[in-house]
């Protein structure tokens, strides 16, 4: 006697098991990469954003031939006391180092993003260009570290010229160690 049932094309158990276990290795691993470059680009967008306050306020002071400060600030308003530079920063011009109430604002900058840390070496609280562009004082470095330890640290330097650089290493060459700012 012949049977009327068509065999029905699928999966038996073994297969279906080995294929979800192969579907799972894979979300598991993707998902690790993808928060891995979520926090990378972020730390590269906070690093880019610094940096471009660093550029205007050295083009500030040479077109405006005057002393422009770039300082921490957690109101957007006034320079903070603290070193304190992850509760954001204000550019402005100045001839005392301090905001004056008839003092406008160049910019305002806010927080930055979680998770990201930026720590300022010999805990510099101001940044002060000069009239040529030049950033007085010593060389200095700021430090962008990843409190979840998945992005790269890196460091900006910035030398007594005003120009600032990137690099993966300290400023020395040395490697970069987040672990001494917690």
């Amino acid at each position: 006697m012949k049977s009327n049932y068509k065999q029905q094309p699928g999966f038996t158990l073994p297969e279906l098991l080995v294929t979800m276990a192969v579907v799972t290795t894979l979300a598991t691993g993707g998902t690790s990469t993808m928060t891995w470059l979520i926090q990378e680009n972020r730390m590269i967008a906070e690093i880019n954003r610094f940096v471009t306050v660093l550029q205007l306020a050295r083009n500030e002071s040479v077109k405006r031939a005057s002393r422009i400060v770039l300082c921490p600030s957690a109101d957007g308003e006034n320079c903070g006391t603290s070193r304190e530079w992850n509760s954001g920063w204000i550019l402005f011009r100045s001839n005392d180092r301090e905001r004056d109430a008839d003092e406008p604002l160049i910019q305002r900058g806010a927080s930055l993003q979680t998770g990201i840390e930026l720590h300022a070496s010999n805990h510099r609280k101001r940044i002060i260009y000069q009239q040529d562009g030049s950033s007085g004082g010593s060389n200095s470095s700021f430090t962008f570290c990843d409190s979840h330890g998945k992005a790269k640290p890196r460091v900006i330097c910035l030398s007594n010229t005003g120009r600032p650089r990137l690099t993966r290493t300290r400023c020395n060459g040395k490697p970069i160690d987040c672990s001494t700012y917690i």
